[in-house]
This record gives structure tokens, sequence and C-alpha cells, in this order.
């Protein structure tokens, strides 16, 4: 059965009310857990709530002992449960199965003898909901407590600390393909165990003797850095072995692997397997954890370069770190992973395989990745005796799905994976930087034939990408003028759309200001093919003619406004943000004050999407991080260049090329040759494009007008389709002509 977080309500109220009554955020017991807990979940969320429902999960496990592991049926009218009774429970099963678990439930665990001072009456309300909820499960009750967790405790608090369950029907898969009896095996991010409940399930379900099993149980371990992560799968185990699981007890460990002592874990293992974290650098809040990821990254030879450190994938360190600290060598490594690490500009270094061979990768359907609302794989490895980077890199690819006639898969479906398709990826591609190897997106050997031969551009060091301008909720703006020299703002509602946490709110109403802090500026979701047919008013503290920033020579009401909204923003900036002022955030890597934001002829194209967009942008405007942009003071050589960003065969290439999301430099890949106002296809190429940008400003204003302004961008990119359909193939016939030359 599955429970669902509304469930839970009436026992998480009644125990945050009876926690409360007592004080216990002041106890030295929630101090210390708070002090542990800060260091997953950030200062945000670990707060009294987190602990109110920790806390109730460790009172439902007590029960689920006595039922499952005990074998005593809860009785409905509460006459056996009582304070005493629950308190008896801990020592009955330490002494009975050895299962010891003071240091990962000494948080929680000071619940149970509180719930003396509950009123009778509420401590029977308490109980007869556990009762019930317990009572409820049907089958399974291995997976209850994965279930549980995932749904009493909010997504965006487990995915901020990278928590994703994997589908038992996913490891089960794994487990079959990867798992040989009696091997040494280790999850180093254990969660509730499901990984090891599948290889226990192996175990006692092959024809092995009592003392094979037990020998083969002996040789499971498991790591997690959360404390309740571990004594959920101690006791999984525990329901699944009983008396055998005193074998185990000290074989999982809380501790945080990428880090951990060496004594935790001084074994070497046959085969590590889990789902890492997914989360990266630029989530974690702690500067100093931070220092220390990115220190490991580079000590793993798997740091990216600077533009893309904030995007380390933690799970990446996790892959590494095994080969170093757990594997043997020809040891097999299989874990869950986004799969940014296979695509992702980020992860150009981790796809060079140093030190692994026989890799593999399993991708699956659509069906299935919607599970997660994450693109993931699964990806396999073994550990080279020779740690070296993989020459002339294949890598098989499976896609897997499942046939459940129309119906929607759900988490604990027991279903059976089908094999789809099976490819060889290669790199599109290698670099040498600075002496370090990077290895580019796998793609396959079909699309590989696709590509133009890599011949970097020119034009790729004269595009930079513009200015981050965040949080849009402090300076984006609608205005209305009150006199000559000053205008009333508000928050442009159109910014919140997309807007994160902690940057949601309306922060401002109703401000008073000088006309000569408002700027103009481009983003790319008003961007389409030659146009861009809207801007935003944006407040920035600078000077318009040459952007500078001179805080005590602002005029009043801007000094004012500024000091607002920079005190709003050091109050929920991130404690790792290293920016000062809000300001300095404004002006991350000097992208907004700058001589290229003054030019008055720009030539912009989308960093990230599926089809590349480009448009000539005249005038006084800014230009924003999710736009990349070149200043020129030649309209044609500007045309010329839309053009080719435009054309299908630069979308197609970025296609193959690009990762999930992002384009940045890639169209500069193809040897875009420097505009020559004597190359008779330069000018041809310049003059479809002026053609172009006409057809698309005169059909999206048209289209606009007609709808009232309530027309959505795809409507507008699938009319442009139809119109621009002959100049774009005109243009495409004409670079190519280009390219070959």
């Amino acid at each position: 059965m599955k429970f669902e977080a509304s469930m839970f309500e009436g026992e998480l109220h009644l125990i945050k009310e009876f926690l409360l009554s007592i004080d216990v955020q002041e106890s030295e017991n929630y101090k210390e857990w708070y002090a542990y807990y800060v260091k997953i979940y950030g200062k945000k969320y670990s707060n009294f709530d987190l602990f109110t429902i920790y806390s109730l999960v460790y009172l439902i496990s007590q029960l689920f002992i006595v039922k499952f592991v005990l074998n005593q049926e809860l009785n409905s009218n509460q006459v056996k449960i009582t304070p005493g009774f629950l308190n008896s429970i801990p020592q009955k099963v330490k002494e009975t199965f050895n299962f010891n678990t003071d240091i990962e439930v000494r948080f929680f665990s000071p619940i149970i003898n509180a719930l003396n001072d509950l009123e009778p009456e509420k401590f029977d309300h308490l109980i007869h909901y556990v009762v019930e909820r317990v009572n409820l499960i049907d089958s399974q009750p291995e997976y209850f407590f994965d279930n549980t967790v995932q749904n009493i405790v909010h997504t965006y608090i487990r995915h901020k600390s990278g928590e994703f369950y994997t589908p038992p029907f996913i490891v089960k898969k794994m487990v079959e393909e990867s798992y040989v009896l009696g091997e040494k095996v280790i999850d180093p991010c254990c969660g509730s165990g499901n990984f090891i409940i599948e290889i226990i399930k192996t175990i006692l379900s092959a024809n092995y003797t009592k003392r094979e099993r037990i020998e083969a149980i002996k040789k499971l371990h498991g790591i997690d850095i959360n404390p309740i992560s571990i004594y959920l799968t101690k006791l999984n185990l525990l329901y699944l072995l009983r008396e055998d699981f005193r074998h185990l007890n000290s074989n999982f460990v809380t501790t945080d692997f990428l880090f951990q002592n060496n004594a935790d874990i001084k074994d070497t293992f046959d085969l590590v397997i889990g789902n890492p974290p997914w989360f990266t650098l630029r989530d974690i809040e702690s500067l100093n954890y931070q220092k220390k990821i990115k220190k490991l990254a580079e000590e793993l030879e798997i740091k990216p370069l600077p533009k893309n450190v904030l995007n380390i994938e933690i799970a990446s360190l996790f892959f590494y770190k095994a080969k170093i600290s757990l594997l043997k060598d020809n040891a097999k490594v299989f874990f869950v992973i986004t799969m940014g690490v296979i695509n992702g500009s980020h992860a150009a270094r981790f796809r060079n395989f140093q030190g692994f061979h026989n890799i593999k990768l399993w991708k699956f359907a659509k069906q299935i990745t919607d599970i997660f609302n994450i693109a993931f794989i699964c990806i396999y490895a073994q550990k080279s005796e020779e740690d070296r980077t993989i020459p002339n890199l294949e890598v098989p690819s499976f896609l897997f799905s499942v046939n459940l006639n129309g119906k929607k898969l759900n988490y604990y479906d027991s279903v059976n994976l089908s094999l789809e398709k099976t490819e060889e990826l290669v790199p599109y591609g290698t670099e040498i930087k600075g002496n370090k190897h990077y290895t580019n997106k796998l793609i396959t050997k079909e699309k590989q034939q696709q590509l133009i031969p890599i011949k970097t551009s020119e034009y790729k060091k004269l595009f930079h990408k513009g200015a981050d301008l965040n949080p849009r909720n402090l300076i984006f703006i609608k205005k209305r003028i009150r006199n000559d020299s000053l205008i009333t703002i508000n928050p442009d509602p159109r910014i919140f759309k997309r807007a994160k946490e902690p940057w949601v709110k309306s922060e401002f109403s109703d401000e008073i200001i000088e006309k000569d802090y408002v700027f103009k500026v481009v983003k790319s979701t008003e961007l389409v093919k030659f146009y861009v047919f809207d801007f935003y008013n944006v407040f920035l503290p600078l000077e318009k003619e040459n952007l500078s920033f001179e805080y005590h020579s602002l005029k009043t009401h801007a000094k004012k406004f500024y000091d607002k909204i920079n005190k709003i923003y050091l109050n929920n900036k991130k404690d790792s943000t290293m920016n000062e002022s809000l300001m300095d955030n404004l002006n991350r890597w000097a992208k907004l004050i700058n001589t290229r934001q003054i030019s008055k002829i720009k030539v912009v194209y989308n960093n990230s999407g599926s089809v590349v967009n480009s448009a000539v942008v005249q005038g006084d405007f800014l230009v924003t991080g999710d736009l990349s942009f070149y200043s020129t003071n030649n309209m044609k050589e500007a045309y010329y260049l839309t053009a080719i960003l435009n054309s299908p065969l630069m979308t197609r290439q970025v296609q193959i090329k690009k990762s999930s999301r992002h384009i940045f430099k890639i169209p500069f890949e193809i040897p875009i040759k420097i505009y020559d106002k004597n190359n008779e296809n330069h000018r041809k190429l310049a003059e479809l494009a002026k053609k172009a940008h006409n057809i698309s400003e005169t059909s999206t204003v048209d289209l606009i007008k007609k709808n009232n302004r309530a027309i959505s961008k795809n409507k507008i990119q699938s009319l442009l389709s139809k119109n621009l359909a002959p100049i774009l193939n005109e243009i495409d016939e004409i670079l190519t002509n280009d390219l070959k030359t």
C-alpha cells in the first residue's frame, strides 16, 4: 500500500504539540541533532518540523518491530502498548538479535522515554494512529520505510541533499547483472537499504547451505551520511534475517563516504553498488564543504573548468572515490546516476574513465525516467590495474523499457525490463587544456557521421555570456511615471514564473526611484528566430553612459532603494556565496560592467534549449546571462552571423553535441569564417538574414496584436517555422557550400 504524506498529519500534529510542550528545542539532544543534520539539509530545512518527522518515523519503527520482527499482533484497543512497553523494545531486540542502533537513533530515541509524560488520552490517540499505519502494511514490509520516508519528508528537502530512492525493479535488474554469490559488496550511499535487501533476497533464494548463506551475508556492507538511513537499513535487514542479523550489525556505518575516517571502512570490495546523491556543488550551503568538494574533485582528476565548477556532480565523486578507496583490481562499480555525467560539459573529465575499463551504460524509456522526473542512467565499470585514460573510447549503451499495455508505471510495480536497443557510444571529440584531458559528450556512431569536422571558429572568443541579473525579484520592474525625473516601481510579475527559493516573493511595492536607473534588458524567453519580441525594465544602480557603479554618487531615491534590496539579498543569499553585496552578484565575472554591454549593435543567441535562435539587437539594451552575444559596429556582419546561427544546419549540429540543456560555445566548434564583405556567400547570407528579420518582426508583431498580446512563444515559433522555411533552406545551402571551401 502507498502511504501519502496526508495520512500522517494526525500523529505529526500530536508529536509536534507534545515536543513543544516539553521544550525539546532547548534540549542538548535537539541541539546535537541540529548540528549534525544541518550538514545534510542546510539551515532552512534542518528545522523542528524535520525533527518531528524523524521522531515519528522512529516511533513507527518500534511498532514495526513488534509486528514484523517479534511477530506479536498489535492490539487495536491499546491494552498492551504502554510507554513502558515501548521503552522495553530496543533492549529486547538488542539482546535477541544483536540489533545495536544506539548511535543511529540517539537523536530520536528520547521521544520514547518522554512519552511517559504524555497525557494518557493523547498517548492512546497517538498509538492508535501509528498502529493503524503499521497494520495497513499488506505486502513487502521491507519497503515500508522506503515508501514512508519518500512520502513523509517533502520532496524538496530530500532532493536538496540528492536523495532519490531507486525503484525495486531497477535494483533487482542491477543486482541480477552484477552480483555473484559470495562476493564482498558495499553500498556507499545505502538509504533504506534497497540494494542490500535485493542481494540478501538473492542469497536466501540460492541453493546454498545455511553456512554458505551466512558467509555470503557477512560480506555485505553499507554506508550513509544520514543516521536514520542506516537505522532503517538495519531494521529492514533485521526483518529479513531475524537471528542471522547478528552477523551484519557492525557492517553498516554512519559516515560521509567522500570524507570518511579510514577506520570506518578498511576493506576492499568485489562490487560497489548503489544510487549516490544527485546534487551539485551549487546546492551545498557550507563554504567549507564546497572547498573540500573542489579539492577532492581535483585529487580525483575530474574537476571541470572554472566555468563549470558549480556544476560538479557529487555522484561523480562517489564513482571515482570508490575506485581508489573501495574497489579491488578488476572489481565492479554499478551506480544509478544522472544523465549529466554522460552529456554535460561539466563532466568532461569524468568521461575520461581514467582507471576504468569495460564501461557499460543502461538507458531507460521515458515511462521509466518519469518516475524520477530527471533523466538518469545506470553506469557499470571495472577497475583497471593501470590508472590511465581509455584511448579510442567506445561504450556500449543498452536501452530498457517495460510493457504495461498503456498503464502508468509505478515505483513499486514488479515489472521485467525489456532490452529495446543496443548502441555503441563514442565521444564527439576530445580536448587537451592545460595538460588536462577532456572527453566530450558521448554520442552514437550514426550521429558522429553527421558531424561537420570540428574546427574552432575565431568568433568563439568574440562571443560572451550576458550578465546574470539575479535575484530577479529584486530588480526586474514594472514602472509608472510620476514626473519628469521620478517613477514608481513594482516587481515585474513575469519573472516569478520560473523563480526559485528563496527568490519567489514580491519584496517591494510602490517604491520611488529616479528614472535614470532603469535599463532595458533582453532575455532568451522573448527570443525567436531573427527577432526579440519584448524586453524587461531593470533597476540597476549604474551610470547610463559607462555602466559604472559609484555608491556614494547615487541619487537619493535610488540609493535608498538599493540599500533596501541589498539588505534583502544579504539576508537570503547562501552562506557559500562569496559576493559581499548585491552589486557584486549582478556584476559577477564582470559580465555586466563592460564596454560590450554598451554597444548599440549586438548579435544574441540562446545559451540553452533544443533549437538555436538568434537575432540582431539594436539600441540601448543590456543582455542577460541566458544569452550569449557579440558586439559589432557592422550591421552586415551582424546579419551574416544571425543567418548562420539560425540555420537548421547549426541546430542539427548543436543538438548532437549539446548536453541536456546547455548550448554556450558549441556553435563555434563549426569553422564559421570571419565576415568578409568581398565573399559573395557572406553577402548573400547577410541579405537573407536581413530579409528574415523583417519577416520575423512583421509576423510576430501581427500575431501579438491579433491575440491582444496573449500569445505563447511556442505559437510564435510555429508560425515563423512556416514563414521562414524558404529563406532558411536557402541559408542552409549557401552555408554548406561556404563551409566546404
